[in-house]
């Protein structure tokens, strides 16, 4: 019962707010409001003024070391220490190597630091740096690590189990790398003191070998790492001391200035003369501080310093002329920002590059245009760094750096090259044994593709080595099986395979061999007569009659197939059929010896030309040579006279097998076959001309999104990222349906990803696979340019 009687109290209370709220409903929000945004303003006010609290007594805790550039700003005023109190701090004494001290119980046997209370520069008492006995180092649990010190570490500021520490390390010669590197800059600051402010040069070596050796330790801290080195070289130019040589590097300094180094070194250059080379000239670049490498000339540093060489030479042959505005003046800046103080020595008399009034724009670009000609290259080794030293990488460096630098995979295949030609100027052999010498992995269904074939063609254009046939000049392209011709040529003997004249000789060559191979056998005798035909004709230069013999070798013994010449036939007009036919006829009835396969190889060519049969016998009749015979005009009346001898007999050669093709007559004919020479010239290729495939239509926004890559190079990126893998096949038919080329196709993809992600896209196998992870990246990048 008295549970009721709650419960209906507690519902008559809610009920009564209820009705009050939804009465007084504008009026409670607004009171609401105010009170809400009374509280948050006395809530900010009371952070705010906390923080002020604090802020002093947090500002410079963070235990990192010290920043390489800006001294400390000034320390808050300081109350003397109660041991002290109504007396000046005692002058701090320098322990020298060698010399042992016991401090706090601690033993220190490796001196180098100031033992006392305070130094004194300039009016400035100083006691970061040096050890006091008197200030407590009692503790139970030495702060080795360091949490406890400051962002600038002050032996005097540091908590007892600090300064433990700091001794604990210092007795051990300063050898224990486990000790936080604020113990490791609190011991630097007084060397620091020791060299520039006592200026005792005496002891510079020693200071300098005890900063090497700790930079040889403390390879963790790259705040040390910039501090100590430059303690190494303004420490050297004081004490009069040489510093290496400077050397390009890759690497940065990340100094806002010059590196010392390259300005001594610089300096002392150019007091000898103004004009500076190439190797001064990349150091100067290369130390400016807005000057920074990309991918190519990092990855590829090597063949950028000799490109380097080889471009500066070129651009400035008698050198560069520097002017500078003044001399070598060094400051050094503490690192526990105690101190600047000037550094004096020879350098001073040295012009400074710093202050260099010649621009180094040049350089810049010089720099630019270097990396350009790397990238290519760089890609390579980005996806194969194995590939660094192959013939194919060779493809990728300038022709001038391979010949400055040598290039061991092109000198070894130049090599067996040589083994292969038996040493001679040309030489005949299989594309494969070739392919084999350079190396070439083939693709796993063994055959050679239009890409690997150019990169061969490129390589032996680099040795001086022709090839045919060359796909690049009008050839097929050879399989490994396939016969090829190599001959010695200046840069690979280039030629215009448009040009008329040579045009119209080769495609007399491919007739006068289709025709010899109507009967099956083809003779050396009948090769031997094309060629002479070849040497005869006036507008050739020497490096097409090379190509144009080479050609009919290759043919000779790989003769086209007529199926594929008579495919192509029937598409052309009345006048180019029949002129086709004419040169065909021409060459099979050049000799009186026709056998049947050769007329009956001409009747499938004029069916496969729409013409009559009976042509062929008709100009056959009109081209064969009739035996020279006189003609009977009067009937014969003999008288007396001086008799005519009896001429001798002539013995008939014996029939030659097969047709003999008339040199002479060939050169009579080239006249009428200057006409088709265009349209024969293209007969007898492979036919490559795919069947169709849909293909989707790339969209503006993709194309957009894909920026560097056309339509169809896009198309392929977007089935793969809606497939994730195709087959190879698959692949194939697509990209021959856009005129691409497979292997050209998936290496532009992977160029362009490169660009872009930092490594490849598609990886190429019996199927074409998208990474995975990249196809979330493409999806960003859609995203991003939407």
């Amino acid at each position: 019962m008295g549970l009721l009687l709650v419960l209906g109290a507690i519902y008559a209370v809610l009920s009564a707010a209820y009705r009050f709220v939804v009465e007084n409903l504008t009026a409670v929000v607004a009171v609401c409001t105010v009170s809400g945004l009374v509280l948050l303003l006395g809530y900010l006010s009371s952070k705010t003024k906390k923080r002020d609290e604090i802020a002093p007594s947090r500002s410079g805790v963070q235990p990192t070391p010290p920043p390489l550039v800006g001294p400390r700003t000034a320390a808050p005023e300081r109350i003397a220490p109660a041991y002290r109190r109504g007396r000046a701090a005692a002058p701090a004494r320098w322990v020298p190597p060698g010399e042992s001290v016991t401090v706090q119980g601690v033993t220190i046997a490796a001196g180098r630091f100031y033992l006392g209370e305070a130094l004194f520069s300039e009016g400035q008492e100083i006691d970061g740096y040096v050890i006091n006995p008197k200030l407590s180092a009692q503790t139970s649990r030495p702060d080795v690590a360091g949490d406890s010190m400051p962002y600038w570490p002050s032996y005097a500021d540091v908590t007892p189990a600090a300064r433990r520490a700091y001794l604990d390390w210092m007795s051990t010669g300063r050898r224990d790398d486990s000790y936080g590197i604020g113990h490791v800059f609190v011991f630097f600051y007084g060397l620091e003191h020791r060299l520039f402010v006592d200026r005792d040069v005496a002891s510079a070596p020693d200071c300098i070998s005890e900063v090497e050796r700790l930079l040889a330790r403390r390879v963790d801290s790259e705040s040390f790492q910039g501090y100590g080195r430059r303690f190494v070289d303004m420490a050297r130019c004081a004490a009069g001391m040489p510093l290496a040589v400077p050397q390009p590097s890759a690497e940065r300094s990340h100094s806002p200035e010059i590196d010392i180094p390259v300005r001594i070194h610089l300096g002392r250059r150019l007091a000898q003369s103004s004009t500076i080379l190439s190797e001064d000239a990349l150091l100067w670049v290369l130390a400016l501080p807005d000057v920074y490498l990309r991918t190519a000339a990092v990855r590829c540093f090597d063949e950028f310093v000799a490109l380097w060489h080889l471009r500066f030479r070129s651009a400035f042959p008698e050198g560069l002329d520097v002017s500078t505005s003044g001399n070598i003046d060094l400051r050094y800046e503490a690192a526990s920002g105690a101190f600047k103080a000037a550094v004096d020595g020879p350098h001073q008399a040295y012009p400074d590059v710093a202050k260099a009034t010649t621009s180094p724009e040049p350089l810049r670009h010089l720099v630019q245009e270097c990396t350009d000609e790397l990238d290519g290259f760089s890609r390579l080794l980005g996806r194969q760094p194995e590939a660094r030293n192959s013939v194919q990488a060779s493809l990728l460096l300038p022709q001038d750096l391979l010949s400055e630098i040598g290039f061991d995979a092109l000198r070894a295949f130049e090599g067996r090259l040589s083994e292969v030609m038996g040493g001679q100027s040309r030489a005949s052999t299989k594309m494969g044994t070739v392919l084999r010498a350079a190396d070439f992995d083939l693709p796993e269904n063994g055959k050679v593709s239009s890409g690997l074939a150019d990169q061969l063609g490129q390589v032996l254009d680099r040795l001086d080595i022709a090839i045919e046939p060359d796909r690049r000049f009008g050839g097929a392209v050879p399989q490994p099986e396939d016969q090829i011709f190599l001959f010695k040529a200046p840069g690979g003997g280039p030629v215009d395979p448009e040009r008329q004249a040579y045009r119209a000789m080769k495609a007399q060559v491919e007739v006068a061999v289709l025709a010899a191979a109507a009967d099956g056998d083809s003779s050396n005798e009948e090769m031997s007569r094309v060629i002479a035909g070849i040497r005869d004709v006036k507008d050739l230069s020497a490096v097409e009659r090379a190509r144009l013999i080479s050609f009919a070798v290759t043919i000779f013994n790989n003769p086209p197939k007529l199926s594929r010449v008579m495919k192509r036939l029937a598409e052309r007009s009345d006048a180019e059929r029949e002129a086709i036919a004419d040169v065909a006829v021409a060459v099979v009835g050049g000799d009186q010896n026709v056998r049947p396969d050769e007329v009956r190889f001409l009747e499938k060519l004029h069916k496969a030309l729409g013409l009559p049969k009976e042509r062929v016998y008709s100009e056959l009749h009109k081209t064969v040579p009739r035996a020279d015979e006189p003609v009977s005009l009067s009937v014969e009346r003999r008288e007396a006279g001086v008799p005519i001898p009896k001429e001798r007999p002539v013995v008939a050669a014996a029939p030659v097998a097969g047709i003999q093709i008339d040199a002479a007559r060939l050169a009579r004919t080239q006249r009428e076959t200057d006409a088709v020479a265009e349209l024969l010239a293209n007969i007898f290729e492979e036919d490559t001309t795919p069947a169709p495939v849909e293909t989707p239509v790339v969209s503006a926004a993709n194309e957009a999104s894909f920026e560097g890559l056309d339509g169809p190079h896009t198309e392929l990126v977007e089935l793969l990222e809606r497939k994730g893998s195709i087959a190879r096949a698959e692949f194939d038919q697509r990209a021959r349906a856009m005129k691409l080329l497979t292997d050209g196709a998936i290496e532009r993809i992977n160029d362009w990803s490169f660009d872009r992600f930092e490594e490849p896209l598609l990886e190429d196998g019996d199927e074409i696979v998208m990474v995975p992870h990249l196809r979330e990246r493409l999806a960003e990048l859609r995203e991003t340019t939407a």
